[in-house]
């Protein structure tokens, strides 16, 4: 009895898919044969209406996701080229900085070289390696020393005029006391009057010239310079003539004294000392 009822149940299941067949084919034959009728063409174009705008939705979307992945490809362009851009603006912007300063040490030595010439004395140009920030120190050393025939005793100078002497020497520097030191002691001459007397330094940035007569004219503006290696019998200096020292910017007049004192401004300023030269004037002769 089981064997008949699996025998009945396959043969159920033929005449079913047999019928599903059928109407599978008879639904192929019908669209076969009506494919071409009005409302069948009416209902395909309005499908393929319908499925229009998703079909352009899709487009838009997958344009998106493309112009999206340009978009990000662009950005890392960019910023590799403004990379590269920095560095090269990085590179121009230090040798700017590098030939700007070749061109001022060129004015530099060409302005030393000038001043060079109109000291009828040997001398060494040199570069000014460490000074007294504070200005307590009335020293600066300089970059050379008694290799190349500096000697203590030697005046240094600029394009502007004084700096000072040389109060020490090593091997590959040299000590330059300032004369705007107290210590520094210059026998001077007012160029106009001719008025004589002896510059002096002080605490800060100024000088003093002392013993000047009264009867001496001197006025604020006269331009001070070195009476030179000596100065009749009693006055002597290690300084060449005719260096500019300063100019007069005050007068002090005591009443009840034979001489005068005048406030000098420097024709150096000292502190912003980059490169000098050495005068290898010789010493006085002893007397």
């Amino acid at each position: 009895m089981a064997y008949l009822g699996r025998v009945g149940a396959r043969k159920e299941d033929d005449r079913t898919a047999l019928r599903q067949f059928a109407v599978l084919f008879i639904v192929a034959l019908a669209i076969l044969v009506t494919r071409n009728a009005e409302p069948v063409r009416a209902a395909a174009g309005a499908l393929t209406g319908a499925l229009v705008p998703v079909e352009a939705a899709l487009a838009q979307v997958g344009g998106g996701v493309g112009a999206f992945t340009e978009t990000v490809r662009q950005i890392q362009e960019l910023r590799a080229e403004n990379g590269r851009l920095r560095d090269q603006i990085d590179q121009l912007t230090l040798e700017n900085v590098r030939l700007r300063e070749a061109a001022i040490n060129a004015q530099q030595a060409a302005k030393l070289n000038e001043a060079a010439a109109r000291i009828p004395y040997e001398t060494v140009a040199a570069p000014v390696i460490s000074r007294d920030p504070s200005g307590i120190l009335q020293t600066v050393l300089l970059g050379v020393g008694s290799d190349a025939g500096v000697r203590v005793g030697n005046v240094v100078v600029s394009e502007q005029g004084v700096v000072g002497r040389v109060s020490e020497v090593g091997s590959g520097y040299s000590k330059v006391l300032l004369i705007t030191d107290p210590g520094s002691n210059v026998s001077a001459i007012v160029q106009g009057s001719r008025a004589t007397g002896i510059v002096r330094g002080q605490y800060g940035d100024t000088l003093v010239m002392e013993w000047i007569l009264q009867t001496e004219k001197v006025e604020v503006g006269d331009v001070v310079i070195t009476a030179g290696l000596a100065l009749g019998d009693e006055l002597r200096s290690l300084y060449p003539k005719g260096l500019v020292i300063g100019t007069v910017g005050a007068l002090d007049r005591a009443e009840n004294s034979a001489y005068k004192r005048a406030i000098l401004l420097p024709a150096v300023d000292l502190r912003r000392l980059e490169h000098v030269l050495i005068v290898k004037a010789p010493a006085p002769a002893a007397r």
